[in-house]
């Protein structure tokens, strides 16, 4: 007769902590895009103007990587290194110019084929045709006919955040994460971990389904609000610490930030002329009566807080409001004051 043996399946292992090395992976790639700095451009600022020449450039490397920076994390699957930032960065110095690549293209080109592209174009050709839709033709091919270069870039500019005040930065952001922790600890023992990772994150339990330990792992520079990692049996969820917050404090700080950048006359005025009209640098210092070096400061504050959206036409660099984006900041103004909730 048929036999069916039930047994209790071992309950997954579940990890809550914040990780200093995911805090730095996650601060790099929020200084690749303008639009990432909203909840912290005063230190995205900050760090801009202590980084030279070199550093900077670097940092412009690593915003032609198909995710801007968060490949970085592959390694942490590699390593589980997770609070050693040196121990972390030094395995990414240390490591072979083809697996850095394996992981720059997110593992989706095998090693041979990438060892075959370093020496032969047309073995580029063909990784470029499967990501044609991640990376522009021209840039991948620098990449790979200067791949220690664009390694060295990597440890350059990880470097070059970790010791320039990044300590200090997370210091002040430590009650945060540790709300993060308390608030996903809230959580653990109701339900099932797949269910507890739907209700933090919103996204479907079948995505958290299959694994054998959980990471779950609060962030405060992390920029999208949410990341995946996995490998085999383990799952890493890194999730925005700002989750934990009340939705009425949560939006209370985006328009805190947002009011801040726009808090100057010049500013003001730079945006009302380009809701109207886009413009130049020249023609704007023309109208308002500042100098243009001085208006370029102030563009480049508005581009990093997603207000200005920037064209280039030849050698002339065009800007405009982000309408839609203004639009939000006063919907979410009245919002806050005039809310019933």
């Amino acid at each position: 007769m048929p036999l069916e043996v039930y047994g209790s399946p071992r309950s997954p292992k579940v990890n809550i902590f914040y990780s200093p090395v995911i805090e730095l992976v996650c601060a790099v790639h929020l200084l690749t895009d303008p639009a990432h700095h909203q909840y912290e451009i005063k230190w995205a600022e900050e760090m801009l103007s202590i980084l030279d020449e070199e550093e900077l450039e670097a940092l412009q490397s690593i915003k032609h990587y198909p995710a801007g920076g968060i490949e970085f994390l592959n390694y942490v699957l590699e390593t589980r290194e997770l609070f050693n930032i040196e121990n972390f960065i030094d395995y990414i110095a240390n490591s072979d110019e083809i697996d850095f690549f394996f992981y720059l293209l997110n593992e989706n080109i095998d090693k041979e084929k990438i060892s075959d592209a370093f020496n032969d174009k047309n073995h580029r050709y063909k990784i470029q045709e499967k990501i044609k839709w991640i990376v522009e033709n021209d840039t991948l091919m620098y990449f790979f006919d200067n791949p220690k270069e664009i390694k060295d870039k990597a440890v350059r500019i990880l470097y070059a955040v970790y010791r320039n005040g990044f300590n200090n930065k997370l210091e002040q952001a430590m009650d945060k994460l540790e709300e993060g922790i308390t608030y996903v600890n809230s959580f653990i023992g109701k339900d099932s971990i797949e269910v507890v990772l739907e209700k933090i994150t919103g996204k479907p339990k079948r995505v958290f389904n299959g694994y054998e330990e959980y990471y779950i792992i609060p962030s405060y520079f992390v920029s999208p609000r949410l990341i995946r990692i996995y490998s085999d049996n383990k799952l890493y969820m890194v999730i925005d610490c700002r989750f934990t917050r009340d939705k009425r404090e949560a939006l209370l700080d985006e328009i805190s930030s947002l009011l801040k950048v726009i808090d100057d006359k010049s500013r003001m005025e730079i945006l009302r002329i380009l809701v109207n009209n886009r413009s130049y640098g020249k023609a704007l210092s023309d109208i308002i009566g500042i100098s243009t070096p001085t208006v370029s400061h102030h563009l480049e504050i508005l581009k990093r807080a997603g207000l200005v959206k920037e064209e280039k036409i030849r050698n002339i660099k065009y800007f405009s409001a982000d309408k839609d984006r203004l639009k939000k900041i006063i919907h979410d103004i009245n919002k806050y004051f005039f809310s019933a909730e």
